[in-house]
């Protein structure tokens, strides 16, 4: 079997909702890939699930950026489920989620890092 007919896309999705479900927040994509790296998943099949996740509108990722040059080249993207609770708006959740991790990240950073 090739890499693209292999099974594992079907594995790495799986195990990334199962992940996002398991720590009940918003995470950034590089947090995820060490963690389904651990699980013997690549680079590429982790992008290729995270892809077809957002297609089937499962997962939200959002690119985010900060002007630091020393984040130059870092992977700022924050992935979340799409899950209503509620009768909640699924997506506005999602946004919620995503905005909180990278509000307290932000925060976290811009108070611990000193340029100079």
């Amino acid at each position: 079997m090739t890499e693209q007919t292999r099974p594992e896309s079907v594995d790495a999705k799986t195990a990334i909702v199962a992940f996002l479900r398991r720590t009940k927040k918003a995470r950034f994509v590089t947090e995820l890939s060490v963690a389904m790296q651990r699980q013997k998943l690549t680079a590429d099949e982790i992008d290729r699930a995270l892809s077809n996740l957002q297609a089937e509108n499962a997962v939200m990722v959002r690119d985010h950026f900060c002007a630091d040059p020393h984040l130059a080249g870092v992977d700022l993207r924050i992935a979340a489920l799409v899950e209503g609770e509620d009768g909640a708006d699924p997506q506005l959740g999602a946004i919620r989620e995503i905005d909180t991790a990278w509000d307290k990240w932000l925060a976290s950073y811009l108070a611990n890092h000193r340029c100079g």
